[in-house]
């Protein structure tokens, strides 16, 4: 069973102007290789909310968010999800089961994310590979831009696992891939490594049919060269007929008369010229029978056989191979982006905890009028701070912040760096 592509990527706003112009295919230089110019007329729409990415995607947002907050230059605009699959899976499908298949996919992001923060889904059907591109605008519950909170790690997860099981709902033998396997994952190394093996068996294959052909044109050879120029028709055989005596049904004095008649016996009589011709016939029929005996012993015959065998056993293992490898791709494009929504997360966390840093102390310094008096009870908040969070945390960044600003200033002059 082939295995779904669901890939996400953010888009800023620096981001839209190109996607835009890829999705919509504004230009005809490409730098992807695999889009087929002449086959672009086949692209067709699902969604088409914008016209032009960045403008009306923007505009967007502004009329519909809850907050009278600016966006911030470097917001996530768009998740933009790239559905597909692997060719075979599309061989097997008409027109209008690809279109149905995307459709239903869309849907499934419709009921997840809200029909209406889905600006465009895009089907491109004039590269390798059928595949749509479906761009939503992250709005939670409370109509907030947030991407890190609609399509957090779970969010990942959770569509990983159920857009497989919505398709397969409308009769698509489409799949995740298998959770906890015994077959180990191919690294992309071993998956190169195993296309090579595979290339050379063929070709090994390939050589052993020419072999084999050889031979079976040596073979047709032989027999034209050897065939004996003698046509059964002009066989002249006669049938044997005998002289038999049978009732004629009438009596004379009592006695029943009989007459004789030639009657065949089933035989058929031949001239001894006719006689050794079939006799030769036959030797040179018993030597074609054991020269094509001794072709089909030969070790080329037997190899090709045995390679035809082992090739088909290596082809089934290697389909085996390559669903586990966009298995791992899979799994790695998730980890990924659970791995830039934690750096982001970390990012926002050590920001917000700068602000709390400078809050505080710029709270404490408003109300204490003798600087020495500030600077101890400050650090003394500081080292309360640090002795509660040390058994659930080695990075203790409120603490990172003082002493940051408390770094004697020759440091602080060459750049804050440490040696």
């Amino acid at each position: 069973m082939s295995m779904i592509v669901a890939r996400m990527q953010k888009m800023k706003a620096g981001n839209l102007v190109g996607i835009g112009n890829h999705n919509q295919r504004k230009t005809e230089n490409h730098s992807n290789k695999e889009i087929d110019v002449s086959r672009s007329h086949l692209n067709y729409d699902l969604v088409n909310r914008t016209t032009n990415y960045k403008k009306d995607i923007e505009q967007f947002i502004e009329e519909n968010k809850s907050t009278t907050r600016a966006i911030r230059k470097d917001a996530v605009l768009v998740n933009e999800w790239i559905i597909s699959s692997d060719r075979d899976f599309f061989e097997d499908l008409s027109e209008r089961e690809i279109e149905n298949f995307f459709e239903r996919s869309k849907d499934y992001f419709a009921e997840k994310f809200g029909e209406e923060n889905i600006r465009y889904a895009t089907v491109h059907l004039d590269e390798t590979t059928p595949h749509m591109h479906l761009g939503i605008v992250p709005f939670d519950e409370d109509k907030k831009l947030s991407a890190k909170r609609v399509f957090n790690r779970q969010a990942l997860r959770d569509v990983q696992e159920e857009l497989p099981d919505y398709l397969q709902r409308y009769r698509f033998e489409i799949e995740r891939g298998q959770k906890g396997s015994d077959r180990k994952n191919l690294t992309v190394p071993e998956f190169k490594e195993m296309k090579k093996e595979q290339q050379q068996m063929e070709a090994k294959r390939d050589l052993a049919v020419e072999v084999t052909e050889a031979k079976r044109q040596e073979l047709l050879s032989y027999i034209r060269d050897k065939e004996i120029d003698w046509d059964f028709n002009d066989l002249q055989a006669k049938k044997e007929v005998k002289d038999v005596k049978v009732p004629t049904g009438d009596k004379f004095l009592g006695i029943e008369r009989t007459e004789t008649v030639a009657k065949p016996t089933g035989n058929y009589l031949i001239s001894e010229v006719d006689l050794q011709r079939i006799k030769e016939l036959n030797e040179h029929s018993k030597k074609r029978e054991a020269k094509l005996q001794s072709v089909l012993d030969t070790d080329f015959y037997r190899e090709n056989k045995s390679l035809e065998r082992e090739l088909s056993q290596q082809i089934v293992k290697n389909n085996e191979d390559i669903k586990d490898y966009n298995h791992l791709v899979g799994e790695f494009n998730t980890l990924k982006e659970e791995n830039t929504l934690l750096k982001d997360e970390i990012r926002d966390l050590k920001t917000e905890i700068r602000l709390i840093y400078n809050s505080t102390k710029d709270f404490f310094k408003a109300r204490t009028s003798d600087i020495q008096a500030f600077k101890s009870m400050f650090k003394e908040l500081v080292e309360d701070i640090t002795e509660k969070v040390k058994d659930f945390s080695s990075s203790n960044q409120f603490k990172q912040e003082y002493d940051r600003d408390n770094q004697p200033k020759r440091n602080r002059g060459m750049g804050g760096r440490s040696r």
